[in-house]
């Protein structure tokens, strides 16, 4: 096709006005009339040195020259792309991230250096939202525009050639055919090149590798994006950009992606069902807008309905099924599943089929039969896949659609006859630990009675050498997975772990005051006990609903349900220290009910009942208690001889809480006895060992009784820093103490 720019418009002009031909022009200015003419189509640069000779043949007084100059311009003018998909309009939350890049491109720019992003998360997390909302709204910053490629490092079919990428990015900034020969290290020159001139915002998504990509990462002044469902080391090693692991959206950004697609006030009627929509949905965009479309589709179908439909693992899936790849959970989960090695697929399955929430590298250990040290490496693979999410105190979780992928993986990959080991051995280690946990923190506190008896294959945690801290920290972790699991026990051999594992927490309960916990453990585990007919297991749970009862001050229930454990404990010939333990919870029940005469009994029997195993732990504290029952009848000689006693057995077991416990104690019976300073240092001893055991609600206790005494003393402004701090803690535990604290300092400004 003939090209006609402007400049051969006005030589085609001229000539005619001066009679002249091309080839009178070629003669005139001394180059060939088929170099003229390519020039004239645009076959060639437009040669200045041609160009002037050009206007001066046809007398054009630099009319030529300027026109060439202007075409020249406007030639080498660099194309601006604007590649961008378009973005999401239902896009919500992630503030925190786009300020995060936002930063990073103004404080991570450096000479010679691109700013680099790295956002890796698992599929359906909104990797590539994120990346093309924040590009559209700093693009504008870019003088060369927005370049976009789908690398296809994890979907189906080949990935991306970036020879091929990098010839479209080349095209695109509107490079010259010398730019688009050569090695593609030569080319990958020239695209810096361009982006040195004009810098751009490049988003790279889907990206499978560093070498990958390494061609395409632009020079200085440009910003790049890259998106990957599997952690990228090389990249963030040779880029040192900003690593974003973007984990699933908030619930209440779930909830309001959720309004958007079918209404706030629909979600609002129907919050509690549409909170566990979104959970069920693992709180991922993707899945939160399929459902939100199955809603819609059935136009009165209710979020409640939907809710119990993504209740059951088997049928969780159903919902997220589709031809379209994209939109296809097995689709896309596949992709990662099958990726993985022959091992790691297969803890992937068990973790799946696994009753426990959260993975450490010992529960899984456990579970998978591999050695710890196995465990912690497919961990990490499983971690860098995205197939799993950090939670809390190191532990790893897999979101509840992965879960169900993973089961339903199980169930058709695996022999029952595996899953029920893996299963039992699971469970039989989290026995076995929990007994370990709960010895740590109030030693051999039940003898044998609540060992797991089968640690065959297993490896439990031991809190050896001071390990308190360590076991709280466990318990802490671990508690409400483990009484999870044990609503989910199934085999034979799990059946006294419904009432037991919950029990085992028990020592872990007492030191925390974590009542919701501890309330649902002793429940589910009396309706479970009742239910196989555990006489054994109906007095553990009904001692530990008894005790958390009377600590919540729901003293007449407490009194009903010890009983019956000790009733029951009678009929069964228990073992000692077993029956002593609900005793003396029944006793500190009857003291708060005021039947001092009755809780004396009881505790004295508890009291005998220790002390014929010599077990100086529960003599510490049933002679605590002792003290506390002599000083109500106001004995005053016989309770201080109880609480003495009581700090004699404390300090040979040497465990925190009841050296705690103890030092408290005895503090009160010298405080009535108006021994301020002698009480004093038993209130600073009993205040620091609360704070190393962490008794959150001892320590309130000790504070208010350290502030009585500072009164007494004289030393009004540290008797009222103490009754605030105390007030603060009670307050943190919602415990009703507080305005009493606070009424009891501000009192103390009157003086």
């Amino acid at each position: 096709m003939r090209v006609i720019n402007s400049f051969a418009t006005a030589v085609h002009r001229l000539r005619r006005e001066r009679g002249m031909s091309v080839r009178d022009i070629a003669q005139a200015v001394g180059y060939s009339e088929s170099y003229l003419s390519k020039m004239l189509h645009g076959h060639r640069r437009l040669s200045p040195d041609a160009v002037k000779a050009i206007d001066s043949a046809l007398r054009a007084d630099g009319e030529l020259e300027r026109i060439a100059r202007e075409q020249d311009a406007g030639r080498r003018r660099p194309a601006r792309p604007m590649q961008l998909p378009a973005a999401a309009a239902d896009f919500v939350g992630r503030e925190e991230f786009l300020h995060q890049l936002d930063t990073a491109l103004i404080t991570q720019a450096r000479p010679g250096t691109a700013v680099t992003a790295v956002i890796e998360g698992g599929f359906w997390v909104g990797k590539t939202e994120l990346a093309l909302q924040w590009a559209a709204r700093v693009q504008g910053r870019f003088p060369g525009g927005c370049l976009f490629a789908d690398m296809r490092g994890l979907a189906p079919g080949t990935a991306a050639d970036p020879n091929e990428v990098l010839d479209a990015f080349l095209h695109a900034l509107g490079a010259g055919p010398d730019a688009l020969r050569g090695s593609i290290d030569d080319r990958a020159a020239s695209y810096r090149s361009l982006l040195a001139q004009r810098p751009a915002v490049v988003v790279l998504d889907n990206v499978a590798s560093y070498d990958q990509v390494r061609h395409l990462l632009p020079g200085s002044g440009s910003a790049v994006v890259v998106t990957s469902r599997e952690h990228q080391p090389g990249l963030l090693l040779h880029t040192g950009g900003l690593h974003i692991e973007l984990p699933p959206l908030s619930e209440q950004e779930a909830l309001s992606l959720l309004g958007r697609r079918i209404d706030d006030a629909r979600v609002a009627a129907e919050r509690t069902a549409a909170k566990a929509v979104v959970q069920r949905c693992g709180r991922l965009p993707m899945a939160v807008l399929i459902a939100a479309e199955h809603i819609r589709q059935r136009h009165h179908g209710s979020l409640s309905g939907l809710a119990e439909e993504l209740a059951a693992d088997a049928r969780r899936l159903d919902l997220f099924a589709s031809p379209e790849p994209s939109v296809s959970i097995h689709a896309v989960v596949d992709l990662s599943y099958l990726a993985l090695l022959p091992q790691a697929r297969r803890v992937f399955r068990l973790l799946g089929f696994s009753p426990a929430w959260l993975a450490s590298v010992e529960s899984t250990a456990a579970l998978t039969g591999l050695s710890a040290e196995r465990s912690r490496a497919v961990l990490e693979v499983l971690r860098h896949a995205y197939l799993l999410d950090n939670a809390h105190g190191g532990r790893l979780r897999m979101n509840d659609l992965l879960r169900a992928y993973a089961h339903q993986r199980a169930v058709v990959e695996e022999p029952l006859s595996e899953l029920e080991r893996a299963h039992d051995r699971v469970l039989n280690w989290y026995l076995a630990t929990a007994w370990h946990a709960g010895s740590a923190l109030a030693p051999d506190w039940s003898g044998r009675e609540l060992a797991s008896g089968d640690e065959t294959g297993i490896e439990p945690l031991r809190f050896d050498n001071g390990g308190y801290d360590a076991a709280i920290a466990w318990c802490d972790a671990e508690a409400e997975t483990a009484i999870h699991i044990a609503r989910q026990a199934r085999s034979h051999v799990a059946r006294d772990a419904v009432w037991a594992l919950p029990t085992l927490f028990l020592p872990y309960f007492y030191v925390t005051k974590n009542w919701g916990t501890w309330l649902t453990a002793a429940t589910d585990g009396l309706a479970a006990a009742r239910r196989d007919g555990s006489a054994r297991g109906v007095a553990w749970c009904l001692h530990s609903l008894g005790w958390a009862q009377h600590e919540l001050g729901r003293t007449a229930e407490a009194i009903t349900h010890l009983r019956e454990a000790v009733r029951l404990r009678d009929e069964a010939g228990d073992d000692d220290r077993v029956l002593a333990w609900t005793l003396f919870a029944l006793g500190a029940a009857l003291l708060a009910g005021s039947e001092r005469a009755e809780a004396g009994e009881c505790l004295a029997e508890a009291y005998d009942l220790f002390a014929g195993q010599e077990f100086d732990l529960g003599l510490a504290f049933t002679g605590a208690t002792l003290a506390h029952v002599h000083q109500a009848a106001g004995d005053m000689s016989a309770a201080t001889r109880a609480a003495a006693d009581a700090l004699a057995h404390a300090q040979k077991v040497a465990v925190p809480p009841v050296l705690g416990l103890a030092h408290h104690q005895y503090g009160m019976l010298l405080l009535q006895q108006r021994s301020y300073r002698a009480a004093l240092t038993q209130f600073d001893a009993a205040l620091r060992l609360r704070r190393v055991s962490r008794e959150r609600w001892a320590e309130a206790e000790t504070l208010v009784a350290r502030a009585e005494t500072l009164v007494k003393l004289g030393d009004v402004p540290l008797a009222r820093s103490c009754y605030h701090e105390a007030a603060s803690i009670f307050e943190s535990l919602h415990d009703p103490r507080t305005l009493d604290v606070r009424a009891r300092a501000a009192k103390l400004d009157t003086l």
